[in-house]
């Protein structure tokens, strides 16, 4: 359905943005992109060193455009320096506009994160990766969105509830279906919903979504989430499911979906 990433320090993520998230004028707050920012940070220091890390600082931190209410927001880090007990992650914020594609950059910074175990651990960090973050192919309008489980999100066992795994898998559908159409949806079903594993508290969860059928105006996206502790790096497939999104036009009615686009790597194996 959704084909497995090649597991990597660097992190990009997709989100999008709400009501609450943005002041009078329909901005996302500026302190809303700092918290965005800094957990991209703190996923790939510990992705890197498979170790726990604080926020020591930000640095250069420059607001250039603002992303509104809507947008798909989409987050780069990647480890840029790095010391004995502490590294730099370089931290980008884009916003894309869901209906007609338009993309730019909002800000970037560059944020300091310390190992927290770095008493009971002297050992110095991995030194910076030499492989770089991979270009996502948007084909068909797969995209990826990266979150972390908090307790207020887990049962009494540290599991991440089933009805939060399908609110995150849905919002992904949906992202997914906006990128490929860049016209208004709606979702009209949820089909083939499996849970294979539970997710735990502090785990990453790392969503993977697609179209991967189109009818005249319906879509049908897969979603695979996996989750990783980050810091064993064990990662597994926890869920799976399918929704089937709905194309409109500006009166809410159906509108005719545009088709599948065929990668390189299907036309090859044809």
């Amino acid at each position: 359905m959704v084909i497995q990433p090649s597991p990597d320090s660097a992190i990009r993520l997709c989100d999008l943005v709400f009501p609450q998230q943005t002041n009078h004028q329909g901005s996302l707050f500026g302190g809303t992109a700092m918290a965005h920012m800094d957990k991209v940070a703190f996923l790939v220091a510990a992705r890197h060193a498979r170790r726990p890390f604080v926020t020591a600082s930000s640095d250069k931190i420059e607001f250039r455009a603002p992303a509104r209410l809507g947008h798909l927001l989409e987050l780069t880090g990647q480890v840029r320096m790095v010391g004995h007990h502490s590294l730099s992650v370089r931290v980008q914020l884009d916003a894309e506009d869901m209906l007609t594609g338009e993309r730019h950059r909002c800000t970037q910074g560059e944020f300091v994160m310390v190992a927290a175990d770095r008493k009971e651990n002297p050992e110095a960090l991995p030194p910076v990766p030499r492989t770089r973050l991979p270009e996502l192919d948007p084909s068909n309008g797969a995209s990826r969105m990266v979150e972390i489980i908090f307790p207020g999100d887990t049962d009494h066992l540290g599991r991440l509830y089933g009805g939060g795994a399908m609110e995150r898998m849905g919002k992904a559908a949906v992202i997914a279906a906006y990128r490929h159409a860049r016209m208004n949806v709606t979702m009209a079903a949820s089909d083939k919903i499996s849970f294979e594993k539970p997710a735990h508290e502090g785990e990453m969860i790392d969503l993977h979504s697609e179209v991967i059928d189109v009818g005249r105006t319906s879509m049908r996206v897969g979603v695979q989430m996996d989750a990783e502790n980050l810091m064993s790096g064990d990662r597994r497939t926890v869920a799976r499911a399918e929704f089937v999104i709905v194309a409109v036009d500006e009166n809410g009615k159906p509108s005719p979906a545009p088709g599948l686009v065929a990668r390189q790597r299907n036309v090859a194996a044809s």
